[in-house]
C-alpha cells in the first residue's frame, strides 16, 4: 500500500516538473509565481524530490525569493529540504545573475536619463545593501566602465570624493552617470544625496569631465535629478559658490 501511495507520488511530481518545464518553454518565468521559480529552480539540483515544499519551506522562512537567494549557503542549508549542493547553487544563481549584469557593460550607450534608468536599474535591484555606482562614458556615451562602492554606513555625505576623482582619471572619462539605491520604496532624494550630487558635480567641472545625471533605484521606482531639474540648479549653485 505504501509502495503504491509513493508511486502515485512520483507521478504527480513528474507531472508537475513537465508543466512548470513546459510553461517555462513556452512563456519564461513571466507566468510563475515566485514559489514556482524557486520551486524550478530546486528541480535542478534535486532531480528526484518534490522541490514544491521546501520552495514554500525557504521563502516563508526568508520571507521573500529576493532573500532566499541573497542568503549564505549555510543558512539555506539549514531550512527545510535543502542540502548542500542545493544551497551552492541558489548562491551561484544571484552570483551568477550580478556577473551577466555587469558583463553587458562592454557594448552599452548611454546618451540620456531614460537609457541610463534602463541600464542600471536592473543591477542596482539587486543589492540589499546601499551601494554608490559611477558609470564613466566616453565622448560617444559608450560605457567604458562601472565602479560598484559599498556604503555601509549607509550615509551618502561619506562617500570618499577623492577615490572617486582616482577612478574617473585613471579611465580617462569624459561623462559621468552616479546612481545609488534606496532601501525602501522611495526614491526620492536626501538632504545628503543633494549634498553629495552638488560636490561631484563641483569636483567633474574642475576636471573637465560632464557630469550628466544622479539616478536613484528604490524598488520599481526611480529618480533622475536631470529629470527633475534639480542638477541643473545643484549646478548653478555650484557655479556661483
Amino acid at each position: 500500500m505504501s509502495q503504491t501511495k509513493d508511486n502515485l507520488n512520483q507521478q504527480i511530481h513528474l507531472g508537475r516538473r513537465k508543466k512548470l518545464r513546459a510553461r517555462f518553454l513556452d512563456n519564461g518565468l513571466d507566468t510563475f509565481n515566485e514559489y514556482e521559480v524557486l520551486e524550478f529552480a530546486l528541480g535542478f539540483c534535486i532531480p528526484r524530490q518534490d522541490t514544491n515544499p521546501a520552495a514554500h519551506s525557504l521563502i516563508d522562512h526568508f520571507g521573500s525569493l529576493q532573500a532566499v537567494i541573497d542568503a549564505k549557503p549555510a543558512d539555506l542549508q539549514k531550512a527545510f529540504g535543502i542540502g548542500a549542493q542545493s544551497g551552492v547553487f541558489l548562491h551561484f544563481l544571484k552570483q551568477f545573475s550580478s556577473y551577466l549584469m555587469k558583463q553587458t557593460v562592454n557594448n552599452a550607450v548611454i546618451k540620456t536619463p531614460e537609457q541610463a534608468i534602463k541600464y542600471l536599474a536592473p543591477l542596482l535591484r539587486t543589492y540589499t545593501v546601499e551601494k554608490f555606482v559611477i558609470v564613466c562614458l566616453g565622448s560617444s556615451g559608450k560605457v567604458k566602465k562601472v565602479y560598484h562602492v559599498t556604503n555601509h554606513e549607509l550615509d551618502m555625505v561619506h562617500v570618499n570624493m577623492r577615490e572617486i576623482v582616482s577612478l574617473v582619471t585613471a579611465t580617462k572619462t569624459a561623462q559621468v552617470v552616479m546612481a545609488h539605491n534606496h532601501l525602501n520604496d522611495d526614491p526620492q532624494p536626501s538632504v545628503a544625496d543633494m549634498q553629495l550630487t552638488r560636490r561631484l558635480a563641483m569636483t567633474l567641472q574642475n576636471l573637465g569631465i560632464k557630469f550628466l545625471d544622479h539616478i536613484i533605484i528604490a524598488g520599481d521606482q526611480d529618480y533622475s535629478f536631470h529629470c527633475s531639474g534639480l542638477l541643473d540648479t545643484l549646478k548653478s549653485n555650484t557655479t556661483h559658490k
